[in-house]
């Protein structure tokens, strides 16, 4: 490693088949960051992303299937500048607790991407590390304006940086023509409660005439919630699709037409950004103020339930209405290509590092 660069360790993994927003997020911020100002080490438990390979400035190690927390604490007590993406894992816990002697000069930053109310439920161990590990952490960022003020406010910290995420515009583009004869709603992301894909089930009800569908992992077997919910209501319009790789993703928008995000805890959805490079309006709540949706150009954002319905009413029977809002979510999805966000991320990576040399 050349002691003249920024010396940087990202948390996530790296995988290929990884779908989590942290770990795509991670590759691509990794993928463009200054190689001749920064050498970045990253983690991987099967199989790394292949673009990741034979990047000068990119070291990959491979995560043991046991003593997880020993390696990855290991290599956080490896004198690095920065350590990007601080989890609430037991390694990252002790790590921050060991004396500031053993951790040298190291900067861990802590990326704020949602409002702490986030937080709903959580185990006993998971408040303590949580806690833990966020009050001890050396920077803050926050995703969005909205969730810097959250964190200021109900977590007293200031966010140092707002740094959005980003998309691929190049990969996430819209198809020739979306030509359906049976207009399709899609929803993405983690099957939880909190997610709302209970709302999406509701809203099906209403519009029997589209289709929807539900694509995500499910998460303590709320997929099974759901799928009760859907035979209950006895609705043939709903599929459950489970997880899906991006290559997938992008091929099921650009046979959709509209995306609902029913969730009303987020910072900035990476999904609605790779919607709006297909094409796609988006309906989401407005309590957290995303800035990838600009309300009545690129979709909507809403308050209530029957505000959603309303809303999804006028996207699905309006064709002309979802093409001049495709058009322009396009546009604006634009402005977030990752080519632009990572130099945010760039600059910010080097005042840090800046800071604590």
């Amino acid at each position: 490693m050349d002691r003249n660069k920024i010396r940087i360790l990202f948390l996530p993994p790296v995988d290929k088949a990884n779908t989590n927003a942290q770990s795509l997020n991670t590759r691509e911020v990794a993928l463009r960051l200054d190689p001749e100002r920064f050498e970045v080490t990253l983690f991987y438990e099967e199989e790394p992303d292949p673009r990741l390979r034979n990047c000068r400035n990119i070291r990959l190690l491979a995560l043991p299937h046991r003593v997880k927390t020993i390696r990855i604490l290991k290599e956080q007590l490896s004198d690095y500048d920065i350590v990007s993406y601080m989890d609430y894992s037991p390694a990252s816990y002790i790590f921050v607790h060991l004396p500031r002697l053993m951790r040298k000069g190291t900067t861990t930053v802590l990326h704020a991407e949602a409002p702490r109310a986030q937080l709903v439920n959580p185990s006993i161990l998971l408040r303590v590390l949580y806690d833990g590990v966020f009050s001890r952490c050396d920077a803050h960022v926050g995703i969005t304006d909205f969730v810097a003020r959250d964190l200021a406010h109900n977590g007293d910290r200031e966010a140092r940086f707002i740094l959005p995420v980003g998309v691929d515009c190049r990969f996430f583009s819209p198809p020739a023509k979306r030509e359906h004869a049976v207009p399709t709603v899609l929803f993405v992301g983690t099957l939880v409660e909190r997610k709302g894909p209970q709302f999406v089930v509701l809203a099906a009800k209403h519009f029997p005439g589209a289709n929807f569908r539900l694509v995500g992992a499910g998460r303590n077997n709320f997929e099974r919630v759901l799928q009760k919910q859907i035979s209950d209501l006895n609705l043939p319009n709903v599929t459950l699709e489970g997880p899906r790789s991006q290559y997938e993703l992008l091929e099921i928008m650009r046979e959709s037409e509209v995306l609902l995000l029913p969730s009303r805890l987020e910072g900035l959805p990476k999904v609605s950004l790779e919607a709006a490079a297909t094409g796609l309006p988006c309906i989401v709540f407005r309590d957290y103020e995303t800035p990838s949706v600009v309300d009545g150009v690129t979709g909507f954002q809403v308050s209530t339930f029957e505000e959603m319905l309303h809303r999804l009413e006028q996207l699905i029977q309006g064709s002309g209405l979802r093409t001049r809002m495709g058009s322009a979510a396009r546009h604006h999805a634009k402005k977030f290509d990752w080519d632009i966000v990572s130099k945010q991320w760039n600059s910010a990576f080097i005042e840090i590092a800046g800071s604590s040399r």
